[in-house]
Order: structure tokens, then C-alpha cells, then sequence
């Protein structure tokens, strides 16, 4: 018997290149051993309803900093470039 197939698990994980300075960035990073606080628990458990922010909100947020910064043809360049992928 095959194991059960979750349909919102997609089929194949994106691939992060070991290049990616993002990525890097995050193997990098030191490991936050900082007790959380009681307003940090309070603020995970609230938003554990599963309630999220919808990609395009965010996506237009950060378009909307990127052109008060004066960078929008930036933003636009690397939303084309993860298109590509």
C-alpha cells in the first residue's frame, strides 16, 4: 500500500540553489536561543487560527516600499525573474 498523498502537499519542493545569498544568509544565521516573552507567546498563539496574509497583499506591499524607495523597477525585475524559474 502507497502512503496517502495529501493533495495540498505539492508534488515536488522547489529546489533552492546552494548560491542563493538568501539561502545562505539563513544557514548562516545564529540560532535565536532567547526565551520568548509572554507578549511573543500571546502574539503566536493568536495567530494560530490558521489565518494568514494573502500572497497578493503582501506582493503589493512590498511593491508599494519598493517604489516609495524609488526601486520599483527592481521589484518588477526580480518578480519577472521568479516567473522564469
Amino acid at each position: 500500500m502507497s502512503p496517502r498523498r495529501d493533495s495540498a502537499v505539492p508534488a515536488r519542493l522547489p529546489v533552492i540553489p546552494e548560491n542563493d545569498p538568501v539561502w545562505q544568509a539563513v544557514l548562516r544565521a545564529p540560532i535565536d536561543d532567547e526565551p520568548l516573552t509572554e507578549e511573543e507567546r500571546a502574539a503566536m498563539e493568536a495567530g494560530a487560527d490558521g489565518q494568514g496574509i494573502p500572497h497578493e497583499v503582501v506582493t503589493a506591499e512590498l511593491r508599494r516600499r519598493a517604489e516609495a524607495e524609488g526601486a520599483g523597477a527592481e521589484f518588477d525585475e526580480l518578480m519577472r525573474a521568479r516567473l522564469r524559474r
